[in-house]
Protein backbone atom coordinates (compact mmCIF):
# COMPACT_ATOMS: atom_id res chain seq x y z
CA UNK A 1 0.00 0.00 0.00
CA UNK A 2 1.00 3.30 -1.22
CA UNK A 3 1.69 6.20 1.25
CA UNK A 4 -1.29 8.15 -0.61
CA UNK A 5 -3.62 5.76 0.28
CA UNK A 6 -2.70 5.47 3.87
CA UNK A 7 -2.88 8.96 3.84
CA UNK A 8 -6.42 9.13 2.27
CA UNK A 9 -7.70 5.97 5.14
CA UNK A 10 -6.80 8.34 8.17
CA UNK A 11 -8.87 11.62 6.97
CA UNK A 12 -11.51 9.17 6.36
CA UNK A 13 -11.59 7.65 9.93
CA UNK A 14 -10.85 11.16 11.22
CA UNK A 15 -14.06 12.28 9.15
CA UNK A 16 -15.99 9.67 10.43
CA UNK A 17 -15.33 10.01 13.99
CA UNK A 18 -16.49 13.75 13.79
CA UNK A 19 -19.33 13.15 12.52
CA UNK A 20 -20.05 10.68 14.95
CA UNK A 21 -19.34 13.05 17.41
CA UNK A 22 -21.82 16.03 15.79
CA UNK A 23 -24.52 13.18 15.71
CA UNK A 24 -24.05 12.69 19.63
CA UNK A 25 -23.65 16.51 20.62
CA UNK A 26 -27.50 16.57 18.61
CA UNK A 27 -29.55 13.96 20.37
CA UNK A 28 -28.01 15.24 23.65
CA UNK A 29 -29.36 18.39 22.55
CA UNK A 30 -32.66 16.83 21.66
CA UNK A 31 -32.97 15.11 25.02
CA UNK A 32 -32.59 18.66 26.59
CA UNK A 33 -35.02 19.74 24.80
CA UNK A 34 -37.51 17.07 25.82
CA UNK A 35 -39.98 17.30 29.30
CA UNK A 36 -39.53 15.34 31.93
CA UNK A 37 -41.83 12.94 32.01
CA UNK A 38 -40.85 12.13 27.97
CA UNK A 39 -37.63 9.70 28.69
CA UNK A 40 -38.95 6.39 27.57
CA UNK A 41 -35.67 4.95 27.21
CA UNK A 42 -34.69 5.65 30.38
CA UNK A 43 -37.03 4.53 32.57
CA UNK A 44 -36.57 1.53 31.03
CA UNK A 45 -33.11 1.16 31.58
CA UNK A 46 -34.06 2.77 35.05
CA UNK A 47 -37.49 1.55 36.88
CA UNK A 48 -37.08 3.43 40.25
CA UNK A 49 -36.66 6.54 37.81
CA UNK A 50 -39.48 5.73 35.60
CA UNK A 51 -41.65 5.24 38.33
CA UNK A 52 -41.33 8.26 40.27
CA UNK A 53 -41.98 10.41 37.38
CA UNK A 54 -44.89 8.46 36.99
CA UNK A 55 -46.12 9.27 40.03
CA UNK A 56 -45.27 12.96 40.32
CA UNK A 57 -46.80 13.42 37.13
CA UNK A 58 -50.07 11.09 36.63
CA UNK A 59 -52.87 12.56 36.32
CA UNK A 60 -55.60 12.74 39.78
CA UNK A 61 -57.98 9.95 39.49
CA UNK A 62 -61.51 10.76 38.66
CA UNK A 63 -63.16 8.62 41.75
CA UNK A 64 -60.66 10.65 44.15
CA UNK A 65 -62.44 12.75 46.69
CA UNK A 66 -59.60 15.35 48.50
CA UNK A 67 -62.16 17.41 50.49
CA UNK A 68 -64.40 14.31 51.66
CA UNK A 69 -64.46 14.39 55.51
CA UNK A 70 -64.92 10.85 56.06
CA UNK A 71 -63.22 7.38 54.38
CA UNK A 72 -66.62 5.19 54.81
CA UNK A 73 -70.79 6.58 54.48
CA UNK A 74 -73.25 6.33 56.69
CA UNK A 75 -74.30 3.23 56.93
CA UNK A 76 -70.29 1.97 57.81
CA UNK A 77 -69.58 4.86 60.15
CA UNK A 78 -72.77 3.15 62.34
CA UNK A 79 -71.92 -0.33 62.05
CA UNK A 80 -67.97 0.82 62.80
CA UNK A 81 -69.52 3.07 65.53
CA UNK A 82 -71.30 -0.16 67.17
CA UNK A 83 -68.72 -2.50 66.76
CA UNK A 84 -66.33 -0.25 68.96
CA UNK A 85 -68.74 0.44 71.35
CA UNK A 86 -69.31 -3.10 71.49
CA UNK A 87 -66.11 -4.29 72.26
CA UNK A 88 -65.20 -1.02 74.80
CA UNK A 89 -68.39 -1.93 77.03
CA UNK A 90 -67.05 -5.91 77.15
CA UNK A 91 -63.77 -4.83 77.34
CA UNK A 92 -64.71 -2.46 80.25
CA UNK A 93 -66.93 -4.60 82.34
CA UNK A 94 -64.28 -7.96 81.87
CA UNK A 95 -61.75 -5.87 83.78
CA UNK A 96 -63.74 -4.95 86.83
CA UNK A 97 -63.99 -6.73 89.64
CA UNK A 98 -66.19 -10.07 89.75
CA UNK A 99 -67.99 -9.03 92.75
CA UNK A 100 -70.49 -6.63 93.88
CA UNK A 101 -72.78 -4.93 91.08
CA UNK A 102 -69.88 -5.63 88.42
CA UNK A 103 -70.92 -9.19 88.76
CA UNK A 104 -74.27 -8.71 87.55
CA UNK A 105 -73.49 -6.40 84.85
CA UNK A 106 -71.23 -9.76 83.49
CA UNK A 107 -73.94 -11.90 83.70
CA UNK A 108 -76.23 -9.90 81.61
CA UNK A 109 -73.53 -9.18 78.89
CA UNK A 110 -73.30 -12.95 79.15
CA UNK A 111 -76.26 -13.69 78.30
CA UNK A 112 -77.95 -10.99 76.23
CA UNK A 113 -75.02 -9.84 74.26
CA UNK A 114 -72.49 -13.09 74.19
CA UNK A 115 -69.96 -11.63 75.55
CA UNK A 116 -67.53 -14.63 76.37
CA UNK A 117 -67.94 -16.00 73.55
CA UNK A 118 -67.24 -12.90 71.81
CA UNK A 119 -63.82 -12.72 73.94
CA UNK A 120 -62.76 -16.19 73.21
CA UNK A 121 -63.36 -16.07 69.63
CA UNK A 122 -60.85 -12.88 69.57
CA UNK A 123 -58.33 -14.65 71.57
CA UNK A 124 -58.44 -11.69 74.23
CA UNK A 125 -59.27 -13.89 77.46
CA UNK A 126 -56.93 -12.70 79.93
CA UNK A 127 -56.82 -13.08 84.00
CA UNK A 128 -56.58 -10.04 85.67
CA UNK A 129 -56.33 -11.89 89.07
CA UNK A 130 -52.97 -10.19 89.82
CA UNK A 131 -53.97 -7.39 90.06
CA UNK A 132 -57.82 -7.63 91.41
CA UNK A 133 -57.98 -5.46 94.85
CA UNK A 134 -59.37 -9.02 96.12
CA UNK A 135 -56.29 -9.61 97.91
CA UNK A 136 -55.24 -12.73 99.98
CA UNK A 137 -57.11 -13.11 103.31
CA UNK A 138 -54.39 -15.84 104.56
CA UNK A 139 -50.67 -16.84 103.48
CA UNK A 140 -50.24 -20.34 102.36
CA UNK A 141 -47.74 -22.72 102.16
CA UNK A 142 -47.53 -26.32 101.24
CA UNK A 143 -44.89 -28.28 103.27
CA UNK A 144 -43.18 -31.39 101.79
CA UNK A 145 -42.55 -34.23 103.63
CA UNK A 146 -40.58 -37.26 102.81
CA UNK A 147 -40.33 -40.78 104.44
CA UNK A 148 -37.56 -42.86 104.00
CA UNK A 149 -37.34 -46.69 104.01
CA UNK A 150 -37.02 -46.79 107.79
CA UNK A 151 -39.95 -45.13 108.32
CA UNK A 152 -38.18 -41.54 109.61
CA UNK A 153 -40.14 -38.80 107.91
CA UNK A 154 -38.22 -35.38 106.40
CA UNK A 155 -38.85 -32.11 106.20
CA UNK A 156 -37.62 -30.93 102.29
CA UNK A 157 -38.03 -27.37 103.75
CA UNK A 158 -39.24 -26.64 100.01
CA UNK A 159 -41.89 -24.02 101.07
CA UNK A 160 -41.22 -20.50 102.58
CA UNK A 161 -42.52 -20.17 105.86
CA UNK A 162 -40.08 -18.55 108.45
CA UNK A 163 -37.22 -18.46 105.58
CA UNK A 164 -37.60 -14.71 104.75
CA UNK A 165 -38.58 -11.53 106.67
CA UNK A 166 -41.80 -9.65 105.08
CA UNK A 167 -41.68 -7.61 102.72
CA UNK A 168 -38.86 -9.29 100.76
CA UNK A 169 -36.88 -7.98 98.30
CA UNK A 170 -35.53 -11.07 95.74
CA UNK A 171 -37.60 -13.52 94.43
CA UNK A 172 -37.88 -16.92 95.34
CA UNK A 173 -38.66 -19.30 92.49
CA UNK A 174 -39.42 -22.08 94.44
CA UNK A 175 -41.90 -20.10 96.44
CA UNK A 176 -43.63 -19.62 93.14
CA UNK A 177 -43.34 -22.95 92.32
CA UNK A 178 -44.76 -24.29 96.79
CA UNK A 179 -47.99 -22.07 95.72
CA UNK A 180 -48.71 -23.44 92.65
CA UNK A 181 -48.54 -27.04 94.52
CA UNK A 182 -51.23 -25.34 96.75
CA UNK A 183 -53.84 -24.03 93.75
CA UNK A 184 -53.13 -26.83 91.33
CA UNK A 185 -53.56 -30.22 93.27
CA UNK A 186 -52.85 -31.41 89.33
CA UNK A 187 -48.95 -30.87 89.63
CA UNK A 188 -48.76 -32.68 93.31
CA UNK A 189 -47.98 -35.96 91.76
CA UNK A 190 -45.72 -35.00 89.03
CA UNK A 191 -43.76 -32.95 92.15
CA UNK A 192 -43.56 -36.08 94.54
CA UNK A 193 -41.97 -37.95 91.06
CA UNK A 194 -38.90 -35.13 90.87
CA UNK A 195 -38.62 -35.81 95.02
CA UNK A 196 -38.89 -39.01 94.69
CA UNK A 197 -36.30 -39.17 92.17
CA UNK A 198 -33.65 -36.58 93.53
CA UNK A 199 -34.46 -38.43 96.98
CA UNK A 200 -33.35 -41.76 95.48
CA UNK A 201 -30.16 -39.91 93.65
CA UNK A 202 -29.02 -37.75 97.10
CA UNK A 203 -29.12 -41.29 99.48
CA UNK A 204 -27.09 -43.78 97.61
CA UNK A 205 -29.98 -45.32 95.52
CA UNK A 206 -31.88 -45.68 98.75
CA UNK A 207 -35.97 -45.01 97.51
CA UNK A 208 -37.76 -43.15 99.49
CA UNK A 209 -41.65 -44.46 100.76
CA UNK A 210 -43.90 -41.46 99.82
CA UNK A 211 -43.98 -38.14 99.68
CA UNK A 212 -46.48 -35.77 101.78
CA UNK A 213 -47.99 -32.51 101.46
CA UNK A 214 -49.42 -31.08 104.10
CA UNK A 215 -51.18 -27.15 103.40
CA UNK A 216 -50.24 -24.84 106.46
CA UNK A 217 -52.18 -21.05 106.07
CA UNK A 218 -51.88 -18.30 108.76
CA UNK A 219 -55.05 -15.98 108.95
CA UNK A 220 -54.00 -12.25 107.69
CA UNK A 221 -55.46 -9.31 110.42
CA UNK A 222 -57.88 -6.81 108.54
CA UNK A 223 -56.25 -3.43 108.61
CA UNK A 224 -59.24 -2.67 111.48
CA UNK A 225 -57.68 -5.20 113.93
CA UNK A 226 -54.07 -4.14 112.96
CA UNK A 227 -54.68 -0.21 113.96
CA UNK A 228 -56.75 -1.09 116.81
CA UNK A 229 -53.79 -2.93 118.19
CA UNK A 230 -51.65 0.18 117.45
CA UNK A 231 -53.74 2.10 119.51
CA UNK A 232 -53.20 5.06 116.33
CA UNK A 233 -50.12 5.10 117.10
CA UNK A 234 -48.66 5.24 112.86
CA UNK A 235 -45.07 3.76 113.83
CA UNK A 236 -46.51 0.68 115.28
CA UNK A 237 -48.76 -0.43 112.50
CA UNK A 238 -47.68 -3.92 110.18
CA UNK A 239 -47.82 -7.12 112.18
CA UNK A 240 -44.68 -9.82 112.51
CA UNK A 241 -46.30 -12.98 110.43
CA UNK A 242 -44.36 -15.55 112.40
CA UNK A 243 -46.53 -14.44 115.25
CA UNK A 244 -49.91 -15.51 113.69
CA UNK A 245 -51.67 -18.85 114.48
CA UNK A 246 -50.71 -21.74 111.90
CA UNK A 247 -53.31 -23.85 110.50
CA UNK A 248 -51.85 -27.39 109.23
CA UNK A 249 -53.47 -29.85 106.92
CA UNK A 250 -52.79 -32.92 105.45
CA UNK A 251 -53.56 -32.66 101.50
CA UNK A 252 -51.97 -35.72 99.56
CA UNK A 253 -49.75 -38.70 99.76
CA UNK A 254 -48.02 -39.99 97.13
CA UNK A 255 -46.07 -43.40 97.01
CA UNK A 256 -42.97 -43.71 95.24
CA UNK A 257 -43.09 -46.93 93.81
CA UNK A 258 -46.35 -47.28 92.27
CA UNK A 259 -46.01 -43.79 90.75
CA UNK A 260 -45.10 -43.22 87.41
CA UNK A 261 -41.39 -42.11 86.70
CA UNK A 262 -40.77 -41.55 90.54
CA UNK A 263 -37.94 -44.03 90.30
CA UNK A 264 -34.33 -43.73 88.60
CA UNK A 265 -34.19 -45.17 85.43
CA UNK A 266 -31.21 -47.12 85.01
CA UNK A 267 -29.20 -45.44 82.52
CA UNK A 268 -29.32 -42.67 85.21
CA UNK A 269 -27.92 -44.91 88.25
CA UNK A 270 -25.52 -45.98 85.81
CA UNK A 271 -24.88 -42.13 85.16
CA UNK A 272 -24.58 -41.27 89.56
CA UNK A 273 -22.69 -44.49 89.94
CA UNK A 274 -25.47 -46.37 91.28
CA UNK A 275 -26.20 -50.22 91.01
CA UNK A 276 -28.49 -51.15 88.59
CA UNK A 277 -32.57 -52.21 89.56
CA UNK A 278 -34.87 -54.80 87.86
CA UNK A 279 -36.30 -53.72 84.47
CA UNK A 280 -39.49 -53.43 85.47
CA UNK A 281 -38.35 -51.00 88.39
CA UNK A 282 -38.71 -47.64 86.53
CA UNK A 283 -42.55 -47.28 85.19
CA UNK A 284 -42.50 -45.38 82.07
CA UNK A 285 -45.20 -42.27 81.09
CA UNK A 286 -47.57 -43.03 78.73
CA UNK A 287 -47.69 -40.20 76.30
CA UNK A 288 -51.14 -40.22 74.92
CA UNK A 289 -51.00 -38.18 71.36
CA UNK A 290 -53.79 -37.01 69.80
CA UNK A 291 -53.82 -40.13 67.61
CA UNK A 292 -54.18 -42.35 70.86
CA UNK A 293 -57.04 -40.30 72.16
CA UNK A 294 -58.93 -40.30 68.45
CA UNK A 295 -58.22 -44.42 68.25
CA UNK A 296 -59.73 -44.48 72.04
CA UNK A 297 -62.92 -42.47 70.86
CA UNK A 298 -63.24 -44.87 67.48
CA UNK A 299 -62.99 -47.61 69.98
CA UNK A 300 -65.46 -46.84 72.69
CA UNK A 301 -67.71 -46.27 69.46
CA UNK A 302 -66.95 -49.29 68.25
CA UNK A 303 -68.13 -51.03 71.75
CA UNK A 304 -70.90 -49.02 71.86
CA UNK A 305 -72.70 -49.93 68.03
CA UNK A 306 -72.18 -53.47 69.34
CA UNK A 307 -73.50 -53.56 72.38
CA UNK A 308 -76.30 -52.04 70.54
CA UNK A 309 -76.30 -54.53 67.98
CA UNK A 310 -76.43 -58.01 70.39
CA UNK A 311 -79.35 -55.95 72.67
CA UNK A 312 -80.92 -55.29 69.42
CA UNK A 313 -80.82 -59.44 68.13
CA UNK A 314 -81.65 -60.48 72.14
CA UNK A 315 -85.19 -58.54 71.97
Amino acid sequence: MSDDEIEGRGREREADTDAGRAQAEAGASARDDEPAGAEGDDDERDPEHGLAQALLHRPVATDDQPGRRWCYRGLMQLVATLFILYHGVILLVHNLPSKGLANGVQKVLNEKLQADEYWRATGNTQSWAMFAPNPHRSNIFMKVLVEDANGEVWDLKHDIYGKRSYPYLWYDRMGKINRRLVDQKGYRRHYAAWVCRQWEKDHEGEPAVEVRFVKMWTSIPTPQAVWKRAEGNFFKLGYDPMELHLHEREEDTIRCRTTRQAQLPNYLRERYGLPPKPDNYFLEAHDRTWWDLAESKRKQEERKEGRATRAGGVQ
